[in-house]
């Protein structure tokens, strides 16, 4: 998997973890598919712009470290939530 990506699914991961638990999955269906595309095009346009400038666009991850980064994501976007939520 290519760092670029693995940095988007993470940064999709923990913000849309957070969209959802601040909607509380309220909202009407055409404000919760349109807060859903607005947070992907900021993720996707932020990592394309700041990626390049480190020169680590096209590097690649075993799966091992796509596999941790992703659980140490969602873990670290419960605990966050949690310890909002009490």
């Amino acid at each position: 998997m290519k760092l670029q990506t693995l940095i988007e699914y993470c940064l999709l991961i923990f913000f849309s973890g957070i969209y959802f638990a601040f909607l509380g999955f309220q909202s009407n269906g055409i404000t919760f598919i349109v807060g859903v595309i607005f947070i992907y095009i900021v993720i996707t346009l932020s990592t394309k712009r700041i990626l390049p400038r480190y020169g680590i666009v096209d590097k690649k991850t075993s799966i091992l470290l796509s596999v941790s980064s992703i659980l140490g994501t969602i873990f670290i976007t419960m605990f966050i939530l949690t310890i909002l939520a009490t």
